[in-house]
C-alpha cells in the first residue's frame, strides 16, 4: 500500500517483508550501538603501530647496549639514557611541565660473580653461567657440596641434610611471573635448615633470570633507608646448565665454588614526569604511568609499554584543553624490578602531596602485548600458541572492570583472565595502592620474561599498537566519567575518602559487559595446567595454576575452580594450593566455565608419596 506524504513515497510492505526489515533494522542499530560501544578510540590518531615500534626499538637498543648478562635498565649508564630519550620525547609532545624528579635509592651492585663446579679425575671442572639475584649475601671463594630439593617444598626438603651445603632448587615462573619459591617457601627454608648458598635452576628457559631477593631499603624523603639483604649468595641458572648440574647429582657428589661481591652506595634515579591541565570543571587527577627499569633486554617488560606511553602523551596532548574533563599526569618510574617500596614508585607518592585524594585512577602501563608461548603441562617443552599470550585485568571495583572489559573486546586477539578485585601486582604492588588510588593494570607477561630472551622479535608491532588502543579507550572513559564516580565505588583498603566523599554501591560480576563478538563457539577449550612439586608427598603443599585455555570471553576471578577430590578443600583461585595427608594415586581437575555458564574439565593423575 502506498500514501503520499509531503510528496515523498512510503511503502509499508507485507508481512515477511517487514519481518525481513524489522531484522534489518535491528541488526543495524545493534552495529551502530557496538560501533559506538567498542571502537577505536578516535579517528584522529596521532600515531601507527610503527611509530610506538620506533621508540620501542629505541629504548631496547640501549638497554642491550652492554650484551650478555651486563644488559639492562638498571641504576648504570643505560638508566640514565634510557631517561634521557623518555624526557627528550615528553618535551616534544606537547606535554606541561614536563621534568624529571630525582631521588637516591640504595644502590646494591655486583662487581664480581662466578661459580664453578670442581672437577674430578672423571669429569673435567665446568664453569656456570650465572647471575645474582639483587639484594643478597656475599661469597668469597665459598666452596661447598651441592644439595638437589626440587623445588624447595617442605617435603622435599624433608629428609635433605643441606646444613653447610648449596641447595639447588628449581625455577617456574606460576602464571609466568610468579617466581615458584615465593609460594613453595624455599629460600627461607634454606635458611632454616643451615644452607650456605642457593642456585635456582630454571626448568623451561635457556637463560639466568633477574629478580631481587632481599630489600635494599625503603625510600623516605627521596632517600634509601637501611638495607635488609638475603643472608646467603643466590644465584640463577639456565635450563641446559640446570639439567647438567642434576644429571651429575644423580650420579655422585657434586662440589662448587662461588663468589660474589657486591657494593652498596647512594645511587641516582630519576622518575620523569608530564602533566595536562584539565578543563577545570572537575577537579581530579588521572595519571597514566608504569616502570622503565628493566633486568635484561626488557621487550616485554617493560620497554614495550614505555614506547606505548610516550605515544599516548602526544595523542592526549592533541586533545583541546577544553574537551579533557581531567587533569592528567603521566609518569615513567624507575626501579621496580629491584623493588617499589625501595625506589621511584615510593619517590613518586612522596611529592604527590595533597592531589592524592583526588587520583580518579592510576593507570598502569605494563607488559603491553606479545606473542605466546606455553609449556604443555609440565613437559618442559615449549610450544607456541598461535596467539597473543594470555593476558589479564587488574582492578579495584568492578566498575573499572566494566571499563576495562569494554577496551579489550574490540583488539583481542587470545585468552584474558580478570583476578579478583584488589590483587596488586607490577607498579600496582606497594606506595601506589598503599596511597589509596583507584588502579587498573592490563598486562601480559610471555614465558621468557625477566630473562634474556625477552627480545623484540617476540612481540610484533600489532600487538604493542592494539594494547594503546585498549588504554586510550580506558583514559577516554575516566576523563568522561562523572564526578566523582570512581572515587566512590573504589574498594581499594588502604583507600581514605575525602571529606563529604560518601561510598557509592559498586558494580557486581552480574553487570559485566559481555563480549559482543565472542572469539570462540562453543565452550572453554585447549585447557592445561600445572602442577608442583613433581614428586608430591604427604602432608607438604602442592600448587596448580592454569598454563593454557581459550574461552569466548574475559573470564571472571571464579571461571576458574580445583577440585582435588577431598571434601573442603576445592578452590576458585586462579593459583591454588592444597596437600594430601594420605599416599597413592590422586587426580587433580581444572574446571573452567565461560559467561554462558558452559564448563570443560581437564583432569590430571599424580602419585603421592610418604
Amino acid at each position: 500500500m502506498k500514501v503520499k506524504k509531503n510528496n515523498l513515497s512510503f511503502v509499508f510492505p507485507s508481512g515477511n517483508q517487514r519481518t525481513i526489515l524489522t531484522a534489518i533494522f535491528f541488526c543495524l542499530v545493534f552495529s551502530l550501538f557496538t560501533y559506538e560501544c567498542w571502537a577505536a578510540p578516535s579517528q584522529n590518531l596521532t600515531f601507527t603501530a610503527g611509530s610506538i615500534r620506533k621508540h620501542h626499538q629505541a629504548l631496547v637498543n640501549i638497554a642491550s647496549e652492554a650484551g650478555g648478562l651486563n644488559m639492562g635498565i638498571r641504576l648504570n649508564g643505560a638508566g640514565k639514557k634510557t631517561a634521557d630519550y623518555i624526557l627528550g620525547e615528553h618535551k616534544k609532545s606537547g606535554l606541561h611541565n614536563v621534568r624529571v624528579e630525582e631521588f637516591t635509592p640504595n644502590r646494591w651492585w655486583p662487581e664480581r660473580y662466578d661459580v664453578t663446579v670442581l672437577g674430578d679425575k672423571e669429569s673435567p671442572e665446568m664453569k656456570l653461567t650465572v647471575f645474582p639475584l639483587w639484594h643478597c649475601g656475599r661469597a668469597f671463594d665459598l666452596v661447598s657440596e651441592v644439595v638437589y630439593a626440587g623445588f624447595g617444598t617442605p617435603g622435599e626438603f624433608r629428609d635433605l641434610d643441606v646444613k653447610g651445603k648449596t641447595v639447588l632448587i628449581d625455577l617456574k615462573r606460576i602464571l609466568h611471573f610468579i617466581p615458584s619459591y615465593q609460594y613453595t617457601g624455599a629460600l627461607q627454608k634454606a635458611i632454616e635448615k643451615g644452607a650456605v648458598a642457593v642456585i635456582l635452576a630454571e626448568t623451561r628457559i635457556e637463560s639466568p633470570s633477574g629478580n631481587p631477593v632481599g630489600s635494599a631499603g625503603p625510600i623516605k624523603n627521596q632517600v634509601g633507608q637501611t638495607p635488609k639483604l638475603f643472608p646467603l649468595p643466590v644465584f640463577s641458572l639456565g635450563k641446559k646448565e640446570g639439567d647438567r648440574l642434576r644429571e651429575l647429582l644423580s650420579k655422585s657428589s657434586v662440589k662448587v665454588k662461588m663468589n660474589l661481591e657486591y657494593s652498596l652506595s647512594p645511587g641516582k634515579a630519576v622518575n620523569i614526569i608530564g602533566e595536562l591541565p584539565g578543563n577545570g570543571s572537575i577537579d581530579e587527577y588521572i595519571i597514566v604511568g608504569g616502570h622503565y627499569d628493566s633486568w635484561f633486554n626488557g621487550a616485554i617488560d617493560n620497554l614495550g609499554s614505555q614506547a606505548s606511553l610516550i605515544e599516548m602523551a602526544k595523542y592526549f596532548a592533541g586533545i583541546p584543553q577544553a574537551k579533557r574533563n581531567r587533569h592528567m599526569i603521566f609518569v615513567s618510574i624507575f626501579g621496580h624490578e629491584f623493588g617499589n617500596y625501595e625506589m621511584g614508585h615510593a619517590a613518586f607518592v612522596e611529592h604527590l602531596g595533597d592531589i592524592k585524594e583526588k587520583v580518579t585512577c592510576f593507570l598502569n602501563i605494563d607488559g603491553s602485548g606479545s606473542s605466546g608461548w606455553e609449556e604443555k603441562d609440565d613437559t618442559n617443552l615449549i610450544l607456541p600458541t598461535g596467539m597473543d599470550d594470555k593476558s589479564a585485568i587488574f582492578t579495584t571495583s568492578w566498575a573499572l572492570t566494566a571499563l576495562a572489559r569494554k577496551a579489550v573486546f574490540p583488539y583481542a586477539k587470545g585468552p584474558w583472565g580478570q583476578y579478583p578485585l584488589n590483587s596488586f601486582v607490577a607498579d600496582l604492588h606497594g606506595p601506589l595502592t598503599d596511597a589509596g588510588f583507584p588502579v587498573l593494570l592490563l598486562i601480559s607477561k610471555h614465558i621468557y620474561y625477566h630473562s634474556q630472551l625477552d627480545t623484540l622479535d617476540r612481540i610484533t608491532p600489532d600487538q604493542v599498537y592494539r594494547r594503546t588502543l585498549m588504554n586510550i579507550d580506558i583514559l577516554n572513559g575516566l576523563l568522561d566519567s562523572p564526578k566523582d564516580y570512581y572515587l566512590s565505588v573504589d574498594t581499594n583498603p588502604k583507600r581514605k575518602r575525602k571529606e563529604g566523599q560518601k561510598p557509592m554501591e559498586d558494580l557486581t560480576p552480574k553487570d559485566m559487559p559481555r563480549n559482543p563478538q565472542p572469539w570462540l563457539e562453543g565452550g572453554p577449550r585447549d585447557l592445561s595446567f600445572h602442577i608442583i612439586p613433581s614428586k608430591v608427598r604427604v602432608d607438604s603443599p602442592i600448587i596448580v595454576w592454569p598454563a593454557f585455555w581459550n574461552s569466548d570471553d574475559i573470564l571472571l576471578p571464579d571461571s576458574i575452580s580445583w577440585n582435588f577430590g577431598i571434601p573442603g578443600t576445592n578452590s576458585e583461585k586462579m593459583v591454588a594450593v592444597t596437600s594430601f595427608n594420605v599416599p597413592g594415586k590422586k587426580n587433580i581437575s581444572m574446571t573452567v566455565t565461560d559467561m554462558k555458564g558452559r564448563k570443560t574439565t581437564v583432569t590430571r593423575e599424580i602419585e603421592v608419596t610418604r
